[in-house]
């Protein structure tokens, strides 16, 4: 990728008179072919490359611009400038909710994609529904090894979503079998109108059981209140303009691989997944990660079906599992990695982080309070 050149003033010999030269000849290039004539003509060049985590700026991206007070954070973090794939701040986005007629939608903002071949650099939207066209909507899947950024991209879908949309137009159901998302908890998104709650570490295969009758039953029940219903992308955006509260419902099954060596559960899950794929167009959808790729980890049935797949810090036969075979390689950068969309294209892409924070403690701790206040 070739950021913008930095022209050098002062003689150069060596090393540094070589790379003054080139810098100086890419940018003849870039003023001889615009961008505009250089597609016309074939020409292609990589815009300016994802921002790059260094020790003076770990995590360049957040969701959401940071308030202007912060009396929690320290000068430091106060000063560190993030950037936001959201412009606005998480308050504006909840203001914003309460007084408009918000719209269903499962177009949800993760980070930024990388797509060299339209010399873009843009917004990443995984599209859940799928209203955007013929080629969106379906399951996603993050896989990546332990610590790299699985459950910090969950908790940023989840922020986004959680503020967007009042409980009783969002549901959600967490099977969180190491405590990952545990902020999210006490949440009333997170709890069905007969006041049990729609999360699981899935600990026991009773525990589970209970879990996945309750969803079967709510997708069964949503198709019988609505009996002689053709369902489309659009119809559960007409039945709500008409004054219908039909709840959007994500289940989000994380790290699936540990469910693995237990059978029934692994058996009782697959189904469960079949369940809200085959239900996408009555609102329900599916999230999954896994730390493994391999079919003995996660169900081919349920593979196929993931339309988007996110890669995070994996090795060369995880990549060609995920995504067949690719040349990218990209940084074992916790948040950095690859995606296949929908239309089978891999891409680069860099995940935001919920908020901001110079550790993984920190932003914990902020993130515990941002949420702390929704609940009360």
């Amino acid at each position: 990728m070739i950021p913008t050149p930095t022209i050098y003033k002062t003689p150069q010999t060596g090393v540094g008179r070589s790379r003054a030269l080139f810098e100086a000849a890419i940018e003849r290039i870039r003023v001889a072919y615009p961008q505009d004539l250089a597609r016309k003509e074939g020409i292609y060049y990589w815009p300016d490359p994802l921002p790059t985590p260094t020790h003076q700026r770990p995590d360049p991206l957040v969701l959401f611009v940071q308030a202007e007070s912060a009396s929690s954070r320290t000068e430091v973090e106060q000063s560190q400038t993030y950037q936001a794939i959201i412009p606005m701040t998480r308050r504006e986005v909840l203001e914003r909710r309460n007084r408009e007629r918000i719209k269903p939608s499962m177009q949800i903002p993760l980070g930024l994609i990388d797509k060299p071949e339209e010399q873009l650099v843009d917004t990443f939207l995984v599209d859940l529904h799928g209203t955007a066209g013929a080629l969106t909507g379906g399951p996603l899947l993050i896989a990546g090894a332990q610590h790299s950024g699985k459950a910090t991209a969950l908790q940023t879908m989840l922020l986004w979503l959680t503020t967007r949309f009042l409980p009783e137009r969002l549901r959600c159901a967490v099977i969180d079998p190491f405590g990952e998302l545990d902020h999210f908890r006490e949440l009333p998104h997170f709890n069905h109108p007969n006041g049990e709650t729609l999360w699981t570490d899935g600990s026991s295969d009773e525990q589970l059981t209970r879990f996945i009758n309750t969803i079967t039953t709510d997708i069964q029940q949503r198709r019988e209140k609505f009996p002689n219903q053709y369902w489309s992308t659009q119809t559960l955006s007409q039945l709500w303009s008409q004054g219908a509260t039909i709840p959007q419902f994500l289940l989000i099954i994380s790290n699936y691989q540990a469910f693995a060596e237990r059978i029934s559960a692994f058996t009782a899950l697959k189904k469960l997944a079949q369940a809200v794929i085959e239900a996408r167009m009555q609102g329900n959808y599916l999230v999954i990660t896994s730390a493994e790729t391999g079919t003995r980890c996660i169900p081919p049935e349920v593979m196929s079906k993931c339309s988007t797949k996110i890669g995070l810090a994996l090795n060369e036969q995880q990549r060609s599992e995920l995504f067949g075979r690719t040349s990218f390689a990209p940084e074992t950068i916790p948040g950095r990695g690859l995606i296949m969309t929908p239309e089978r294209k891999v891409h680069q892409i860099q995940l935001a982080l919920p908020v901001a924070g110079k550790s993984g403690g920190l932003r914990d701790e902020y993130l515990k309070q941002e949420l702390a206040q929704a609940v009360h």
